[in-house]
């Protein structure tokens, strides 16, 4: 139960560091109590280049962490947003964040100057260059691009960073969570309908335009969608596999508008296949048929369709988690922020040194960590990636192997056919035929 809850307040943090970065444009941190940094806003635990530099050096990050860890005992203190100066001239502000009557830490905002660097401010970066032992002019250089805020920004900013913790206090960390879901969810539905309805009303166009026979889009049910949707949960992809769902759910309740019995039908049909698509990723079997049995229990007993879509979201999350479970995963952050930075950069030549720089980690000890901790290497689940995509291609597009193989990250054509029958069995043409029957 604790670690249930553990989870659901980092989603919501996470949620808020983002919304409040997207609203400010200025980064947001939220470090725990002893002073580390638990995570922030738009996957960046530095606030500039400047920051980032100062914190390259063990002294330097050390000074930052007993920054943080001060400015949450003062925050804490005064009861209100704490504005100061780090330790490397920057201007920052704090507001604390308590749980059950326990302080958990702090948000953390700021690295923004309120006028430009004068004599005295490059003076102190001198002192802190020699004090860290590293080169001067990086960091001046650095420091000339820091943002520069207003001072009623910043009492502004500091006002909302206390607001967004003083609202969590307030608020049922799990009625947050469904809002959030819900408004996110429901958003997303509405936007696919509207779609559906305006490609219904272009096809309806051009046959009034022409006598060719006409097949209504909404009699057709969005199989290559679906296909999309196993590939993101056999990849661990939770949030890009919610997007695609989003959209099944918004031709579903297209086509059974109104119609509860038909829509919780087609919904249980989806459970069924999300959990098939599980056991094919490796999860436990076991497992997946004690949840089938569960569910089946549990969508007998929902009264709305808004309530069913909330429900299959909460099935597609455990499904997707199951792929993974069973592997024992501890460093969860690290294992999703890689597998996020192949997704996004899957297409280019990649490193394991830009990998680890993107998660600041050693190309060792994340190796070391991944292979740990998924059952596969880097280079396998790349892999997978890769070969999901040349797969989705296959499918929908007349590109020849070799544009499919350059678009995917391989510069051999040959090499990758290799690739793909060695994984998939069969070569890229039979499984172009095999799906185009």
């Amino acid at each position: 139960m604790i670690q249930e809850k553990n989870s659901q307040l980092i989603d919501i943090i996470r949620w808020l560091l983002d919304s409040y970065y997207q609203a400010i444009g200025i980064g947001v941190i939220f470090v725990q109590k002893n002073g580390k940094i638990f995570t922030s806003s738009h996957h960046n635990r530095y606030f500039c280049n400047f920051c980032r530099l100062i914190q390259n050096s063990l002294p330097g990050e050390k000074s930052c962490l007993d920054t943080f860890y001060n400015s949450a005992l003062k925050s804490s203190e005064f009861g209100f947003p704490y504005i100061y100066q780090c330790h490397a001239g920057l201007i920052e502000w704090s507001a604390p964040f308590w749980c059950e009557g326990e302080l958990w830490g702090n948000f953390v905002s700021g690295g923004v100057l309120m006028r430009e660097p004068n004599s005295s401010l490059l003076k102190e970066i001198e002192i802190i260059a020699k004090t860290l032992g590293t080169e001067e002019w990086p960091i001046k250089r650095a420091l000339n691009k820091v943002k520069i805020v207003s001072e009623e920004k910043v009492r502004a900013a500091a006002d909302i960073l206390y607001i967004i913790a003083n609202y969590l206090v307030k608020m049922e960390l799990i009625d947050i969570k469904l809002r959030q879901e819900k408004y996110i969810q429901q958003a997303k539905i509405s936007e696919e309908i509207q779609r559906i309805k305006r490609t219904e009303l272009e096809l309806l166009e051009q046959k009034e335009e022409s006598e060719n026979s006409f097949l209504p889009f909404s009699s057709l049910y969005p199989l290559e969608t679906e296909r999309e949707l196993l590939r993101r949960v056999k990849l661990g992809d939770k949030e890009g596999a919610k997007e695609v769902l989003n959209e099944i759910l918004g031709q579903i309740l297209f086509k059974n508008a109104g119609q509860i019995e038909l829509v919780r039908a087609r919904i249980l049909e989806l459970a069924v296949v999300l959990s098939r698509a599980a056991v094919e990723a490796k999860a436990e079997l076991e497992m997946i048929l004690g949840l089938n049995f569960e569910y089946i229990q549990e969508i007998g007993k929902l009264k709305s369709i808004e309530e069913l879509c909330i429900w299959i979201v909460k099935v597609l999350d455990r499904f997707t988690e199951s792929v993974y479970e069973n592997r024992n995963i501890k460093n969860v952050d690290i294992i999703r922020k890689t597998r996020e930075f192949i997704r996004a950069n899957y297409k280019k030549k990649i490193r394991l040194m830009d990998i680890s720089k993107a998660v600041y980690l050693s190309p060792y000890y994340l190796s070391h960590i991944f292979k740990r901790e998924t059952g596969s290497t880097i280079l396998e689940y790349l892999t997978k990636v890769r070969i999901e995509e040349a797969k989705r291609l296959l499918e929908n597009t007349s590109w020849s192997t070799t544009q499919i193989a350059f678009e995917v990250g391989y510069p051999d054509q040959s090499y990758f056919c290799k690739v793909f029958k060695r994984l998939e069995g069969i070569s890229t043409s039979e499984y172009k035929k095999r799906v185009k029957r």
